[in-house]
């Protein structure tokens, strides 16, 4: 009945949010990540797949086809899966906190769970984060239950599920050798979990990514367990300019090198596989480490710390704050509750290595969980997956707290407990650094929504306020493009000029300062610039397009047929194939070749 009932509360707050983010310009628009997956899912669906080792971990993008294939487009559908997934997370923190710390501990996580705005706001994004949490919360309690009841079934279908929850997110990986490491030293642990139900747990998780390994074996001849991103991650982790979040301080242009793998390749100067790549990034990473130990060491620990961070900092999607101060307040337990969750979930842990309590299972998934994060860069929505575990020590601390307070008495134990976990939580909370956050990048997407749509002049607002947030190379070229759709041409040469004073190398303005040259009558000059973006950019598919297009109008059909190749090559939309191979068809006919 309990568990009924927060499925229902937990479902039906975020059905209240869906219905606000679907009167906003980013419930069809996505960027960033959810681009990206979106744009995979698209490719799965229409039959291309994903022809390279995996970089993102696979599982989010094939179900997000599977949802698209079944239901249409997934915008909707996945969203309401994801409701699901929210709800499910609610009733596993219960079960798993009544396992561990009784049944009013897990009535208040499970209602935590269902409440916490950060957790219902991203069930209604199209990340991973929504899928992970409720596969970290189910292997939590699959893994309980296989302990307590030393069943080789429950050992398999805990293996199952963090080998799945592995192909959503590789590094939840590390927890493998933390759990044998402790495992190895504990010998209460020993008595409950039997060496055979310890290779059986390891090998069903090695059978669940197996098909990730032979996929990335098959299209590249490497061996990748899961993704090929480990050392681009870890660069953009670990690196002279880094301050914990996501700094990639090289020109990699992230809408057309998602991987990296364009830029080193021009750096080293031939055609390199995925491992190649992943490794060429980790040395670079690693070298970095290993010149600046101590710099690398306190970035860890900053690292580490930004974990907790209070504040909801999120540069690789849209942010919550963002969304909250654009649209309205999400119903439920505020982000800016996050510092009295953090004390009361140190309470809580602390209450229960004092009352022996709880076991290991938990502190030691965090443990890992924090350790996999740091390795590389923080980020508000990392953290979601681990908050169950936190909403359950501080739904407990609740508990005891109060039970102490009716008691009017506090045993030696708790009390040290007590003492020793909020000064460990309020130091953490006061040693916080201090972090910059703009908006420039959610502004963008609202610009380039609006100029999608041809409500132009109320793009160059919004590429104006995201130059107010932050000047960059982006916001200078799209304020450009929205001056030239409105025929303000000087104006837009300005901002293009602008961009490239600023990075000569930024193929983007080149490309539309190119187009410029080219609505405003002088295709010479827009020929010159568009070289350029390719020069800058191989992988820019436009460039050649339209390189191709002008070279048929200046007779260079040989050269136009080789630029058009090129464009059908790098571009993934089919029907602007279709059109470029229909116009590749006629200069076929004009000119006979290979």
């Amino acid at each position: 009945m309990i568990g009924s009932v927060l499925f229902v509360l937990a479902v039906l707050l975020r059905f209240l949010f869906y219905l606000k983010l679907q009167d906003t310009p980013f419930f069809l628009s996505h960027f960033s990540d959810s681009r990206l997956y979106v744009e995979l899912a698209s490719a799965i669906v229409s039959g291309g797949g994903i022809d390279r080792a995996y970089f993102m971990s696979p599982l989010y993008p094939y179900f997000l086809a599977g949802v698209g294939q079944l239901f249409g487009p997934p915008e909707t559908a996945m969203r309401i899966i994801q409701m699901l997934f929210g709800g499910g997370a609610a009733v596993l923190t219960y079960r798993v906190g009544l396992k561990q710390l009784g049944e009013t501990a897990g009535v208040v996580a499970g209602v935590a769970v269902a409440f916490y705005a950060p957790l219902i706001y991203y069930d209604g994004l199209l990340l991973i984060e929504s899928l992970l949490t409720l596969l970290c919360i189910a292997f939590l309690l699959s893994m309980l239950s296989a302990i307590e009841k030393r069943s080789r079934g429950l050992w398999i279908l805990s293996g199952l599920l963090l080998g799945i929850a592995a192909v959503t997110r590789a590094n939840i990986l590390l927890f493998i050798p933390v759990f044998l490491l402790f495992w190895m030293f504990s010998t209460d642990l020993k008595k409950h979990v039997p060496v055979a139900n310890l290779v059986l747990f390891i090998i069903t998780i090695g059978v669940v990514i197996l098909p990730t390994t032979m996929h990335n074996a098959a299209k590249e001849g490497v061996f990748l367990p899961v993704t090929s991103s480990f050392g681009y991650n870890l660069y953009a982790g670990n690196n002279a300019d880094a301050d914990g979040f996501y700094s990639m301080p090289e020109p990699v242009d992230l809408y057309t090198d998602t991987k990296g793998r364009a830029w080193v390749e021009r750096q080293e100067g031939r055609e390199m596989n995925a491992a190649q790549v992943s490794d060429w990034w980790r040395d670079r990473a690693l070298g970095w480490m290993g010149e600046n130990p101590w710099h690398a060491t306190t970035h860890m620990l900053r690292k580490t710390v930004l974990f907790f961070y209070p504040g909801e900092v999120d540069q690789l999607g849209l942010s919550m704050s963002f969304f909250t101060g654009q649209y309205g307040p999400i119903t439920g337990i505020p982000q800016a509750a996050f510092p009295v969750l953090l004390i009361l979930s140190f309470v809580g842990a602390g209450f229960a290595v004092a009352n022996r309590k709880g076991g290991w299972v938990l502190p030691l998934f965090f443990l890992s969980y924090l350790m996999a994060t740091a390795l590389f860069f923080v980020n508000a929505r990392f953290r979601l997956p681990i908050m169950p575990i936190m909403m359950i020590y501080s739904a407990y601390a609740s508990v005891e707290l109060v039970r102490m307070i009716r008691l009017k008495r506090l045993a030696a134990p708790a009390s040290i407990a007590l003492l020793i976990s909020m000064a460990a939580a309020a130091l953490l909370l006061l040693v916080q650094p201090k972090v910059e956050q703009d908006f420039s990048q959610e502004y963008l997407k609202l610009g380039q929504t609006a100029f999608d749509t041809g409500d132009f002049p109320a793009a160059e607002a919004a590429f104006r306020t995201s130059l107010d947030e932050r000047h960059t190379c982006d916001g200078w070229t799209n304020l450009g493009n929205a001056l030239a759709a409105q025929q303000r041409m000087d104006e837009a040469a300005n901002m293009y000029r602008t961009a490239l004073k600023e990075d000569s190398t930024f193929a983007l303005a080149w490309f539309n300062f190119g187009n410029l040259w080219m609505q405003t009558g002088k295709p010479q000059y827009a020929f010159g610039y568009w070289k350029k973006a390719i020069e800058h950019d191989p992988l820019l598919a436009g460039a050649h397009r339209n390189l191709g297009l002008l070279l048929i109008r200046a007779g260079r059909l040989s050269e136009a047929r080789s630029a058009l190749n090129t464009y059908l090559e790098l571009e993934p939309d089919a029907t602007k194939r279709a059109e470029i191979q229909a116009d590749l068809q006629r200069l076929k006919n004009a000119q006979p070749g290979p």
